[in-house]
């Protein structure tokens, strides 16, 4: 159990990855309503997803490496507030291009929230508590990706533009972190500042091996789900089975069932097993449930599929943030947690271009089955990783 102070420190940890994901799973539920107000074509409709995401690109390491210098604090709350200002700004957006604009910026917002929620949790937690938390951010991200997409699309249900207003949820935790959490270490942060040549240091560090096929891993399963599932699953929905924005909000938001067994159960997990095999199945089990897209004759069969990847995120997120972490140098996990992160938004920009551009000319089943030949490449690749062969 976590002591009195660490409870405190959960919380606030799981609000702002709570948080983090507000620009996402929400909006998934109300592509099709986006596509038909602005009249985007189905293979375009994915730009409004890489749009929020492209900015991550650069701006991930960027947050990573500012955080670690000057505090997380000092970078996390202007985030916050861009990223309030850019979300609310897509629902009065009258235009493609215009949406499109407003979605960079909130992407641009969302950078230190998706990076600095796993840096502070390794700040403030150490050995088996540090997993566990490490399982509870995986968990709320299951539980968030399986809540908002309900949300959303009873949101947009009622008008498309709904559920980009939520974003403004985050300016409460924002307040809440500038009045009541406590100062970092002032000695640790003026380390990093005073470090010549930080940016040198810095990558000569990320420049390994290990880290390297961390953020590889992370960016191939998000590349395999995230275009083919989390973009354009509610497309598919919507016009093979004409489902309403509603259910497609509860199909895909059914991931989280799964997602949080795995993630809450991780700590006991990795006691029977190996990183290496808890990796290697969960690439095999992302196969397995693009499989089940093809063959699908009823829509409610479907939650199985995201059954699949929300079991599979629960073990394989969580798993690779701690491996990554434990290999960083305290003064840099914000820097390395931006290195994970880069690797997720650079498969969250391409991966719903490429799925977009596929189905110019195929199948959404071939877009499937193509998404379970990447994850079983993947979960072979697992089997001769360098970084995998830890074990707790």
């Amino acid at each position: 159990m976590f002591s009195k102070a660490s409870r405190k420190n959960t919380l606030v940890i799981i609000f702002l990855t709570f948080a983090s994901l507000l620009g996402f799973p929400i909006i998934a539920p109300a592509l099709p309503s986006v596509r038909d107000a602005f009249n985007i074509s189905t293979s375009d409709i994915g730009l409004v997803m890489a749009a929020y995401s492209a900015p991550g690109i650069i701006f991930i390491p960027v947050m990573g490496i500012l955080a670690d210098r000057y505090g997380k604090k000092k970078v996390l709350l202007p985030s916050m507030l861009l990223f309030a200002v850019g979300g609310t700004a897509c629902a009065v957006a009258n235009n493609t291009e215009t949406l499109l604009l407003f979605r960079f910026l909130q992407g641009i917002g969302a950078c230190a929230l998706a990076t600095i929620n796993v840096s502070w949790a390794a700040d403030l937690f150490e050995d088996d508590e540090r997993i566990k938390i490490m399982g509870y951010i995986g968990a709320t991200q299951n539980i968030g990706s399986g809540i908002l997409p309900i949300i959303g699309g009873v949101l947009a249900s009622i008008a498309w533009f709904y559920p980009f207003l939520i974003s403004l949820m985050v300016l409460p935790l924002g307040m809440y972190l500038l009045i009541f959490m406590e100062k970092e270490s002032q000695e640790k942060i003026a380390k990093s500042a005073n470090t010549k040549n930080f940016i040198t240091y810095a990558w000569q560090r990320l420049n390994d091996k290990i880290v390297i096929e961390i953020v590889f891993m992370t960016g191939a399963f998000i590349f395999i789900g995230f275009g083919a599932l989390i973009t354009y699953l509610p497309i598919f929905l919507k016009d093979t089975f004409n489902t309403p924005e509603t259910i497609i909000g509860i199909i895909v938001g059914s991931r989280a069932v799964m997602g949080v067994i795995t993630a809450t159960r991780l700590s006991i997990i990795t006691k029977y097993f190996s990183y290496r095999i808890i990796i290697f199945v969960s690439f095999l089990t992302l196969a397995v449930g693009m499989l089940i897209i093809p063959y699908s004759n009823n829509q409610w069969v479907i939650i199985l599929t995201t059954m699949c990847y929300g079991g599979a995120f629960g073990l394989l997120r969580p798993s690779l943030q701690y491996l990554l972490l434990e290999h960083a140098p305290t003064n840099l996990r914000s820097t390395f947690a931006s290195a994970s992160n880069f690797g997720l938004r650079l498969s969250q920009t391409l991966s719903p271009i490429f799925a977009g551009l596929y189905l110019t000319f195929g199948s959404f089943e071939g877009l499937y089955i193509l998404a379970a030949i990447l994850a079983i490449f993947m979960a072979i690749f697992s089997l001769t990783a360098t970084s995998l062969k830890a074990k707790r």
